[in-house]
């Protein structure tokens, strides 16, 4: 017998809807929380202060980690801005300027994420969870050490010192200020704070040793050497006398070329790729470094994406693979760069801003699987601890020459890299993927392949004859018409010229006969 079923009871019918609805509140937090993501909050740009470029330098650092990065002025700082991000960095380079967002000050308060603090007034949150007791410094001249590494007389002015901190302490502080040594920096679960950070000096890579592990990096760093503004009127005999010194001396390294978009079957570009393959050849990495960009006003004038994927696939073509590319750090906070040119590449080499010209500026970066922070030869050359096997710095980091001018010059770079105790690593090694419309292009283990197909890396250097026409000729008309009617006239221009010249001669003859009677 049929028997009705009974109501579900109000509570029983609650507990299923919220079972329905537990996956979009869950994708919700998700889309809300991001683990890879760093928040980083300025004050100040600090221009005309030593601690300009400092803004700028944090966001290489951060890019050489990999980390996603939203750079935000404190003045434009909403309420609950910070909830998105798990981890947030306040970056004070004007302690005197009074707060410019209560917002801000209100969320950090009750913020459960990890905080990296840098510069002066240090907020409750932080003083009490690291346990700090600091120390007000004056104008100071400071000298600071990192693992083996020391640099003299960085000038600071009020900054405080840690004295006595709970966690794990980075660096090494010492002033006249202070009696005893002072961390440059300190840990303790998830809280860390830093006094001071400089562009361009040793507190650039005591900061990377604070990130590393704030941002919890486990993975093994690495160090390259690269050469970048080669052209294809570059002097490329000199170019192959590079690749030929660097692979007689063992050491890896890295090219990062400028693209050609136009005219690719001119015997200067065939010239260009059979030096870059050859370059490849011993033991050099291509990178196609970012085109220059010419007006911040109007849109570019070309489809740069098409044009980048040209002459990638011209490369793939010819057997060479490039493995990355190669840009001021600008251009990963530019959304029109990224969506053209950046996003075909999962590996970069992000050099210093060296001329900023934003389309389409975002305030949110753009972060590659593998990202190289460039460091110069002479930075490198200050900080170097001689006559010692060097480690790596905690992000892979490379060091960025510009392309020799001449042998002798070349021969001072490489005797350099030679004598440095720098162990370079080869850049192929690790895992790059370099995606067209036509082609993939992947590195693993130092094997390069396109389409699959795995490349030859022994190469000759084939000739490439200068004899080329650059323009054919046009079709033409009456071509023979006018060379017999051109001979004709010159032919009567001589017989005119040559009577002018007889009748001359008689008439002066007859003039001074008459002269003479």
């Amino acid at each position: 017998m049929y028997k009705p079923i009974k109501p579900i009871s109000t509570k029983i019918a609650l507990l299923f809807m919220m079972f329905l609805l537990l996956p979009s509140f869950y994708v919700e937090a998700q889309e809300k929380t991001e683990p890879g993501a760093v928040l980083l909050v300025y004050d100040s740009l600090a221009v005309g202060t030593d601690n300009e470029g400092n803004i700028e330098a944090l966001q290489r650092l951060l890019a050489g980690f990999g980390v996603t990065v939203t750079l935000l002025a404190r003045d434009g700082y909403r309420a609950g801005d910070m909830q998105h991000f798990n981890k947030v960095i306040g970056l004070v380079n004007a302690s005197d300027m009074a707060d410019s967002s209560q917002a801000y000050t209100d969320d950090l308060s009750h913020f459960a994420g990890d905080y990296l603090h840098i510069g002066g007034n240090v907020p409750a949150m932080v003083s009490t969870k690291l346990h700090l007791n600091l120390i007000q410094g004056g104008q100071d001249s400071v000298k600071l050490t990192v693992r083996s590494f020391t640099e003299s007389s960085i000038r600071v002015q009020d900054t405080a010192y840690i004295e006595q901190s709970e966690g794990k302490a980075y660096g090494e502080i010492t002033s006249g200020s202070i009696a005893v040594a002072s961390p440059y920096g300190v840990i303790h679960e998830g809280i860390a704070y830093i006094p001071f950070f400089r562009s361009k000096h040793l507190s650039e890579w005591a900061m990377s040793d604070v990130l590393r592990d704030w941002l919890g990096i486990t993975a093994e760093s690495q160090s390259y050497v690269a050469f970048k503004d080669i052209y294809p009127f570059s002097d490329l005999e000199l170019l192959v006398k590079l690749a030929d010194r660097l692979y007689d001396a063992g050491i890896p390294f890295i090219a990062s070329v400028s693209p050609v978009f136009d005219n690719t079957d001119y015997p200067a570009m065939k010239r260009y790729l059979e030096t870059l393959k050859y370059v490849q050849a011993r033991n050099g990495t291509i990178l196609v470094n970012a085109p220059a960009v010419a007006s911040t006003i109007s849109e570019l004038d070309r489809d740069l994406k098409k044009q980048m994927e040209l002459f990638i696939d011209t490369l793939a073509d010819y057997g060479i693979a490039p493995l990355g590319i190669g840009a001021e750090m600008y251009w990963s906070y530019d959304q029109l760069y990224v969506d053209h040119a950046m996003t075909l590449f999962d590996s970069a080499l992000l050099f210093p801003n060296e001329k900023v010209m934003h389309k389409a500026r975002t305030n949110t970066s753009y972060a590659f699987p593998s990202s190289l922070y460039s460091v110069q030869p002479d930075e490198w050359a200050n900080y170097e601890d001689k006559g010692k096997v060097i480690e790596p710095l905690p992000m892979d980091t490379v060091i960025t020459i510009p392309f020799f001018t001449n042998e002798e010059e070349l021969g001072r770079g490489v005797q350099a890299l030679m004598n440095s105790w720098l162990i370079f690593a080869d850049y192929k090694a690790r895992e790059h993927k370099v995606q067209t419309a036509n082609h993939v292009i992947t590195s693993r283990s130092g094997m390069l392949q396109v389409n699959g197909e795995s490349l030859s890396l022994i190469s000759e250097r084939t000739s490439i004859s200068s004899e080329y026409v650059y323009a054919p000729e046009a079709e033409q008309s009456f071509v023979k018409w006018f060379a017999v009617q051109n001979k004709l006239f010159i032919g009567i221009i001589l017989i005119a010229i040559s009577a002018f010249t007889v009748f001359f001669f008689l008439g002066s003859r007859m003039y001074k006969r008459k002269y003479y009677k």
